[in-house]
């Protein structure tokens, strides 16, 4: 059995607007409780995307999935889904202040919630794979970025074996990765689906041995997915692929041969923490090289990555997509690249540096000790990879928000949705997806 991956994807931006500048002068405890109710109202929008199916757009470039992004399957049931989505996000504070009760809404609560007036952020594109061409990754390219975005979220969910506080969040990534059409009984999907059954008994949250410990031996004994598990449809031209293309996201990172990518940018600092610098140095130790050469080769990535793609896209006018909604986030492994006549050109550029040879690509990024480093590449199973897609808003409505979108960000003004990406926040959520 093949998963059967569609050419056709919906790409939705969605969260609230930062809402933390109009709070400034609420006092510290007022400010906690108001936080607690917005960042309630937030997992809620998340979860709901997660019961669609959704993917965690980032997690094709970043072991942490922090972005406020989701990629779900073209299906019109998505699209209706995403539509009332869209209305919902227009009536925010009316929404979480009639979900308070008579008493909150009496108290300094409800009155800082309708002062604060948090507003909701959304902009939805239709993406679209192309064909492989001159100046598009081949069909192999695109496998390959599903199958470790769909790796990045299976680990993600064994992550809950390092963090028995957090064991409900990580766990909750199953329902998204059982939820969608495409999916089929490889890789690990019969194991999570075992794991799923004994999750929904909600015995696992017990501070004795029990049922946790027995999603930990199910999920130890899956399998990664590979990209021979994945199927592309043909590209089928319809009346809707006439109107006009805006531009094309392209999204790059470092894979390694293991079972999960090791990103260009750590967005977070988790391999700190004591579960993930152990999935780290178990991978390192798997593949039998030494983490001072691996780390070492990770920051040359990074210049070459620079220099060969991010320096090409943004001489040209090319945007950091993930610009859209934060000013801290460090990660530049997504563009947005708007169309132009010459847009052919750049991607046909970005194309032949991700074939090109491994050696050719370090070559003038490391010196003298080219042989032994590269040896270490080779070994850890270090490649490039690229995943472009075409994309247009949604309807008209949305094609008109993303032109506006990037011209707030070309003010200096982040447009999107804001998810509070204060280092102390982050940290106090335990970098947690959801």
């Amino acid at each position: 059995m093949q998963i059967e991956l569609s050419r056709k994807w919906f790409l939705v931006v969605v969260g609230l607007a930062d809402w933390r500048t109009k709070a400034q002068g609420l006092p510290h405890q007022e400010y906690k409780e108001l936080q607690k109710v917005i960042d309630n109202y937030i997992s809620r929008i998340n979860k709901d995307c997660r019961k669609k199916g959704g993917l965690v757009t980032s997690l094709f470039w970043s072991q942490e999935n922090l972005s406020p992004t989701f990629l779900l399957e073209a299906t019109q049931t998505n699209e209706n889904f995403l539509k009332e989505m869209r209305v919902k996000l227009s009536n925010v504070t009316e929404t979480i202040y009639a979900n308070l009760s008579n008493d909150e809404r009496n108290s300094t609560l409800g009155k800082n919630i309708q002062a604060i007036s948090p507003q909701g952020r959304i902009l939805i594109l239709d993406c679209t794979i192309p064909e492989s061409s001159d100046f598009i990754p081949d069909d192999d390219h695109v496998l390959s970025a599903f199958s470790d975005a769909f790796n990045s979220e299976f680990v993600t969910i064994k992550r809950a074996e390092h963090d028995f506080q957090g064991r409900k969040e990580w766990l909750a990534a199953m329902d998204a990765l059982l939820t969608r059409n495409l999916i089929r009984e490889v890789g690990p999907v019969k194991k999570i689906k075992e794991a799923k059954t004994v999750e929904g008994k909600r015995l696992y949250e017990r501070k004795t041995p029990g049922d946790f410990e027995k999603i930990t031996r199910i999920l130890h004994g899956a399998v990664p997915f590979r990209s021979s598990l994945f199927d592309l449809k043909p590209h089928s031209q319809s009346s809707f692929d006439s109107r006009e293309t805006l531009g094309h996201i392209v999204i790059h990172y470092l894979a390694t041969g293991g079972d999960f990518p090791i990103k260009l940018n750590w967005r977070s600092n988790t391999h700190e923490r004591l579960g993930r610098r152990t999935e780290e140095l178990q991978l390192v130790e798997f593949e039998g090289v030494e983490w001072k050469d691996l780390d070492k080769l990770l920051l040359i990535s990074r210049e070459i990555a620079y220099e060969n793609v991010e320096k090409t896209i943004s001489d040209v006018g090319g945007i950091k997509f993930d610009s859209l909604w934060t000013e801290q986030d460090s990660s530049s492994n997504i563009f947005f690249l708007s169309k132009f006549s010459f847009t052919e050109d750049i991607l046909k550029n970005l194309k032949e540096f991700i074939i090109l040879d491994s050696r050719k690509q370090l070559e003038g990024h490391i010196g003298p000790s080219t042989a032994a480093l590269f040896d270490v590449w080779r070994r850890a199973g270090l490649h490039f990879n690229m995943i472009i897609f075409e994309i247009r808003g949604l309807d008209l409505e949305e094609d008109k928000k993303l032109v506006a979108w990037i011209q707030q960000l070309k003010e200096k003004a982040p447009p999107g949705p804001n998810y509070n990406a204060e280092k102390e926040v982050l940290e106090a959520r335990h970098y947690r997806p959801y």
